[in-house]
């Protein structure tokens, strides 16, 4: 499958070489005092725990596809490599293409995940998402195509590489995904790298977006090594648990940009829980942070998350090596100030690490395939409180 990937602004290459002394902050390996559960995580009253588990359970599933493609390799969205996908062709209304999975009978909700990583931003479609789509499911289908089907979900015009969907599954066994068009770009057709199937009877509690930019969508998109990412890290550890994911970065972008898109996503991701923000490292550029308006920024995507029942977590910002970046901790100031008064929970010390690890930066801005990995276990980390074991 081809993919493209963008680069965030201007990379440039330089020696990844630590410019400063190591802040006094709070650190990646250091050891603290125990910071408070994510927020509606643990009953304060009983110790109980409250994150119901969505267990993944569409993995090795029984698939099946109709597909212009010649080699379509339906099993592909299901095996958990997002370097392998279904391709679906060049669908129309009158020839659509479709992939039923066989879930079985049990589950009440649903929770269905697709993703088309070649597309590299959130808020691109060309490569690989499909550009109109509707869900079905059956309780008397044989082979994924016969029997009756109600659609539960309809979506005429797609505008991001990746979404979710709830909906009830109470007497039904099968799930299918019917694509109707490929969007008007679409060079190598519709290609689905991932889909996930999540039992939601117990609710959606364990759900994430990650937002923010080029950092971020090379960190929980794709270019993430197969079993480093954030779900894989905490269901190995929790068996219970496994994280429905949605990779939110967009190569460029500053805080600014995530205020103006935040209501947007919001809408249309209506069963995502946490939101994992990491905005700032666009902010700081060529030395020139403007702090007072990075604050308000961030405030903003605090209290609009809060305000619709959302737990936004975050980060701080990577340490970079540049010579460009040198404002990032008068940046990583506002974000612990935030994170403080609003009562948050913390997300992971990205600076402490990158600071420590420079090598783990492919260009003095981004990570390499072991920041990658490394971003994704920190996150793990800072979070894992919030698991049962």
């Amino acid at each position: 499958m081809m993919r493209r990937f963008l680069a965030l602004g201007m990379i440039t290459f330089a020696a990844c070489v630590p410019s400063r002394d190591a802040p006094g902050r709070r650190s990646s390996a250091s050891v603290e005092t125990p910071l408070p559960p994510l927020a509606a995580a643990i009953s304060t009253t009983t110790g109980a725990p409250l994150l119901a588990g969505s267990p993944l359970i569409s993995h090795g599933k029984h698939v099946t596809d109709t597909s212009a493609a010649k080699y379509s390799k339906p099993e592909n969205a299901l095996d958990g490599d997002p370097s392998t996908a279904w391709s679906a062709g060049s669908p129309t209304p009158d020839r659509p293409a479709s992939i039923a999975i066989d879930v079985g009978s049990g589950p009440s909700r649903l929770l269905l995940q697709w993703s088309a990583g070649g597309s590299y931003n959130y808020n691109e479609t060309d490569y690989g998402s499909p550009g109109a789509y509707r869900i079905e499911t059956s309780g008397d289908s044989t082979d994924g195509q016969d029997g009756s089907w109600n659609v539960v979900a309809n979506v005429p015009a797609v505008t991001t590489h990746a979404a979710e969907h709830v909906f009830d599954f109470a007497g039904r066994r099968w799930v299918r995904l019917v694509v109707t068009a490929a969007p008007a770009q679409s060079p190598n057709g519709v290609q689905i790298d991932t889909i996930d199937i999540h039992d939601a009877s117990g609710g959606t509690g364990d759900t994430w977006f990650f937002l923010g930019d080029s950092i971020t969508a090379f960190a929980f998109g794709s270019a993430c090594p197969k079993r480093k990412d954030f779900a894989s890290r905490i269901h190995a550890k929790h068996p219970r648990y496994y994280p429905a994911v949605i990779a939110g970065g967009i190569g460029g972008e500053t805080s600014q940009d995530g205020v103006r898109h935040i209501d947007e996503w919001i809408a249309k991701n209506p069963d995502v829980h946490f939101w994992g923000i990491g905005y700032g490292t666009n902010d700081g550029a060529d030395n020139d942070e403007d702090v007072a308006r990075f604050k308000s920024n961030m405030q903003t995507l605090v209290r609009r998350l809060k305000e619709n029942g959302r737990v936004p977590i975050l980060a701080t910002i990577p340490y970079a090596s540049d010579g460009k970046h040198a404002g990032i901790p008068r940046l990583n100031a506002v974000i612990d100030d935030i994170t403080d008064q609003s009562g948050l929970p913390r997300g992971p010390d990205l600076y402490a690490w990158f600071f420590a690890h420079p090598n783990e930066l492919k260009d003095g801005i981004h990570p390499n395939d072991a920041g990658i990995a490394s971003m994704n276990r920190l996150w793990a980390e800072a979070v894992d409180r919030n698991y049962a074991p």
